[in-house]
Protein backbone atom coordinates (compact mmCIF):
# COMPACT_ATOMS: atom_id res chain seq x y z
CA UNK A 1 0.00 0.00 0.00
CA UNK A 2 2.83 2.36 0.87
CA UNK A 3 4.52 1.70 -2.48
CA UNK A 4 1.27 2.43 -4.31
CA UNK A 5 0.77 5.73 -2.47
CA UNK A 6 4.41 6.69 -3.00
CA UNK A 7 4.00 6.02 -6.73
CA UNK A 8 0.80 8.07 -6.74
CA UNK A 9 2.58 10.90 -4.93
CA UNK A 10 5.39 10.77 -7.48
CA UNK A 11 3.04 10.88 -10.48
CA UNK A 12 0.88 13.67 -9.05
CA UNK A 13 3.93 15.77 -8.21
CA UNK A 14 5.44 15.16 -11.65
CA UNK A 15 2.17 16.24 -13.26
CA UNK A 16 2.04 19.30 -11.02
CA UNK A 17 5.63 20.24 -11.88
CA UNK A 18 4.92 19.96 -15.60
CA UNK A 19 1.76 22.07 -15.34
CA UNK A 20 3.57 24.69 -13.27
CA UNK A 21 6.28 25.00 -15.91
CA UNK A 22 3.62 25.53 -18.58
CA UNK A 23 1.82 28.01 -16.32
CA UNK A 24 5.04 29.90 -15.65
CA UNK A 25 5.91 30.32 -19.31
CA UNK A 26 2.31 31.13 -20.20
CA UNK A 27 2.30 33.78 -17.47
CA UNK A 28 5.51 35.30 -18.82
CA UNK A 29 4.06 35.39 -22.34
CA UNK A 30 0.86 37.00 -21.07
CA UNK A 31 2.88 39.58 -19.14
CA UNK A 32 4.75 40.51 -22.30
CA UNK A 33 1.49 40.65 -24.24
CA UNK A 34 -0.12 42.86 -21.62
CA UNK A 35 2.88 45.18 -21.60
CA UNK A 36 2.95 45.41 -25.39
CA UNK A 37 -0.78 46.15 -25.55
CA UNK A 38 -0.50 48.86 -22.90
CA UNK A 39 2.52 50.49 -24.54
CA UNK A 40 0.78 50.28 -27.91
CA UNK A 41 -2.24 52.10 -26.53
CA UNK A 42 -0.04 54.84 -25.06
CA UNK A 43 1.84 55.17 -28.36
CA UNK A 44 -1.42 55.51 -30.29
CA UNK A 45 -2.73 58.19 -27.97
CA UNK A 46 0.38 60.32 -28.35
CA UNK A 47 0.96 59.87 -32.08
CA UNK A 48 -2.55 59.38 -33.52
CA UNK A 49 -0.96 57.35 -36.30
CA UNK A 50 -3.48 54.55 -35.95
CA UNK A 51 -6.08 53.27 -33.53
CA UNK A 52 -5.63 50.31 -31.23
CA UNK A 53 -9.16 49.74 -30.01
CA UNK A 54 -8.56 46.24 -28.69
CA UNK A 55 -5.56 47.11 -26.52
CA UNK A 56 -7.53 47.57 -23.30
CA UNK A 57 -9.27 44.21 -23.59
CA UNK A 58 -6.03 42.43 -24.50
CA UNK A 59 -4.30 43.92 -21.46
CA UNK A 60 -7.22 43.21 -19.11
CA UNK A 61 -7.80 39.62 -20.20
CA UNK A 62 -4.06 38.90 -20.15
CA UNK A 63 -3.80 40.25 -16.62
CA UNK A 64 -6.68 38.03 -15.42
CA UNK A 65 -5.05 34.87 -16.77
CA UNK A 66 -1.58 35.95 -15.64
CA UNK A 67 -2.83 36.53 -12.09
CA UNK A 68 -4.44 33.10 -11.80
CA UNK A 69 -1.55 31.21 -13.39
CA UNK A 70 0.97 33.20 -11.37
CA UNK A 71 -0.92 32.45 -8.14
CA UNK A 72 -0.69 28.73 -8.87
CA UNK A 73 3.05 28.91 -9.56
CA UNK A 74 3.64 31.01 -6.43
CA UNK A 75 1.66 28.53 -4.34
CA UNK A 76 3.81 25.66 -5.61
CA UNK A 77 6.93 27.59 -4.60
CA UNK A 78 5.55 28.64 -1.20
CA UNK A 79 5.75 32.33 -2.07
CA UNK A 80 2.35 33.51 -0.82
CA UNK A 81 2.80 35.85 2.12
CA UNK A 82 1.47 35.14 5.61
CA UNK A 83 2.38 35.92 9.22
CA UNK A 84 3.40 33.77 12.18
CA UNK A 85 2.01 35.90 15.02
CA UNK A 86 -0.18 33.06 16.31
CA UNK A 87 1.87 30.14 15.02
CA UNK A 88 5.01 31.14 16.91
CA UNK A 89 3.06 31.12 20.18
CA UNK A 90 1.82 27.55 19.79
CA UNK A 91 3.51 24.63 21.58
CA UNK A 92 6.25 22.90 19.58
CA UNK A 93 4.90 20.39 17.06
CA UNK A 94 1.26 21.39 17.49
CA UNK A 95 1.09 23.33 14.24
CA UNK A 96 2.81 20.79 11.97
CA UNK A 97 1.03 17.78 13.48
CA UNK A 98 -2.52 19.06 13.88
CA UNK A 99 -3.10 22.46 12.26
CA UNK A 100 -1.18 22.03 8.99
CA UNK A 101 -3.49 19.17 7.79
CA UNK A 102 -6.53 21.29 8.65
CA UNK A 103 -5.09 24.23 6.71
CA UNK A 104 -4.47 21.90 3.77
CA UNK A 105 -8.10 20.82 3.78
CA UNK A 106 -9.41 24.39 4.12
CA UNK A 107 -7.22 25.52 1.23
CA UNK A 108 -8.31 22.56 -0.88
CA UNK A 109 -12.00 23.25 -0.15
CA UNK A 110 -11.58 26.91 -1.12
CA UNK A 111 -9.79 26.14 -4.38
CA UNK A 112 -12.34 23.47 -5.32
CA UNK A 113 -15.12 25.97 -4.65
CA UNK A 114 -13.29 28.51 -6.81
CA UNK A 115 -13.04 25.92 -9.57
CA UNK A 116 -16.72 24.90 -9.43
CA UNK A 117 -18.14 28.40 -9.01
CA UNK A 118 -15.72 29.74 -11.60
CA UNK A 119 -16.84 27.12 -14.09
CA UNK A 120 -20.49 28.05 -13.48
CA UNK A 121 -19.62 31.71 -13.95
CA UNK A 122 -17.75 30.96 -17.18
CA UNK A 123 -20.69 28.98 -18.55
CA UNK A 124 -23.02 31.89 -17.82
CA UNK A 125 -20.76 34.20 -19.83
CA UNK A 126 -20.41 31.81 -22.77
CA UNK A 127 -23.05 33.68 -24.78
CA UNK A 128 -21.51 37.09 -24.11
CA UNK A 129 -18.95 38.74 -26.37
CA UNK A 130 -16.46 41.49 -25.58
CA UNK A 131 -17.30 44.80 -27.29
CA UNK A 132 -13.92 45.50 -28.92
CA UNK A 133 -12.59 42.06 -29.89
CA UNK A 134 -15.95 40.29 -30.15
CA UNK A 135 -14.32 37.52 -28.10
CA UNK A 136 -16.61 35.05 -26.31
CA UNK A 137 -16.33 35.96 -22.64
CA UNK A 138 -15.98 32.33 -21.67
CA UNK A 139 -12.27 32.56 -22.53
CA UNK A 140 -11.32 35.24 -19.98
CA UNK A 141 -13.77 33.79 -17.43
CA UNK A 142 -12.11 30.38 -17.68
CA UNK A 143 -9.14 31.84 -15.81
CA UNK A 144 -11.07 31.30 -12.56
CA UNK A 145 -11.78 27.55 -12.81
CA UNK A 146 -8.41 26.81 -14.39
CA UNK A 147 -6.55 28.73 -11.70
CA UNK A 148 -8.64 27.08 -9.00
CA UNK A 149 -7.96 23.62 -10.43
CA UNK A 150 -4.20 24.25 -10.62
CA UNK A 151 -4.05 25.50 -7.04
CA UNK A 152 -6.17 22.57 -5.82
CA UNK A 153 -3.75 20.22 -7.57
CA UNK A 154 -0.88 21.99 -5.81
CA UNK A 155 -2.46 21.35 -2.43
CA UNK A 156 -3.15 17.69 -3.24
CA UNK A 157 0.44 17.23 -4.42
CA UNK A 158 1.74 18.87 -1.24
CA UNK A 159 -0.47 16.69 0.97
CA UNK A 160 0.81 13.57 -0.77
CA UNK A 161 4.40 14.81 -0.54
CA UNK A 162 4.05 15.34 3.22
CA UNK A 163 2.86 11.76 3.76
CA UNK A 164 4.77 9.96 1.00
CA UNK A 165 7.78 12.09 0.02
CA UNK A 166 9.33 11.71 -3.43
CA UNK A 167 12.13 13.43 -5.30
CA UNK A 168 9.57 15.10 -7.59
CA UNK A 169 7.81 16.89 -4.74
CA UNK A 170 8.15 20.53 -3.86
CA UNK A 171 9.95 21.43 -0.63
CA UNK A 172 7.71 24.47 -0.19
CA UNK A 173 5.44 22.76 2.38
CA UNK A 174 2.52 25.01 1.49
CA UNK A 175 0.71 24.85 4.83
CA UNK A 176 3.86 25.82 6.73
CA UNK A 177 6.14 28.02 4.69
CA UNK A 178 3.44 30.39 3.49
CA UNK A 179 3.64 31.62 7.09
CA UNK A 180 6.40 34.18 6.68
CA UNK A 181 8.84 34.41 9.57
CA UNK A 182 8.95 38.15 10.24
CA UNK A 183 12.03 37.87 12.48
CA UNK A 184 14.02 36.33 9.62
CA UNK A 185 12.79 39.01 7.22
CA UNK A 186 13.83 41.78 9.63
CA UNK A 187 17.26 40.17 10.10
CA UNK A 188 17.78 39.93 6.35
CA UNK A 189 16.84 43.59 5.92
CA UNK A 190 19.45 44.65 8.46
CA UNK A 191 22.28 42.78 6.75
CA UNK A 192 24.87 44.85 4.91
CA UNK A 193 24.52 44.17 1.20
CA UNK A 194 26.63 45.20 -1.74
CA UNK A 195 25.02 47.44 -4.32
CA UNK A 196 26.14 48.39 -7.80
CA UNK A 197 27.27 51.98 -7.99
CA UNK A 198 28.76 53.04 -11.36
CA UNK A 199 30.62 55.91 -9.65
CA UNK A 200 31.84 53.84 -6.71
CA UNK A 201 31.92 50.11 -7.44
CA UNK A 202 32.90 49.31 -3.83
CA UNK A 203 29.92 51.10 -2.30
CA UNK A 204 27.80 49.25 0.26
CA UNK A 205 24.49 49.87 2.04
Amino acid sequence: MKNVMTLLSLRVNQLTNALMKVSLWAGIALCLLMTAATLGQVFCRFTNLFTFETSEEIARFSMCWMAMLGSAVALRQGRHLGVRVIVDRLPDGLYDKYLAPVIHLVMLAFFLMLMVKGWTFAMRGAAQHSPAMDLPMIYPYLALPVGGALMALNVIADMLQDKWPTNAGSDAQIASTVMENLAEVAADCEKETEIFDPLNSTGKS
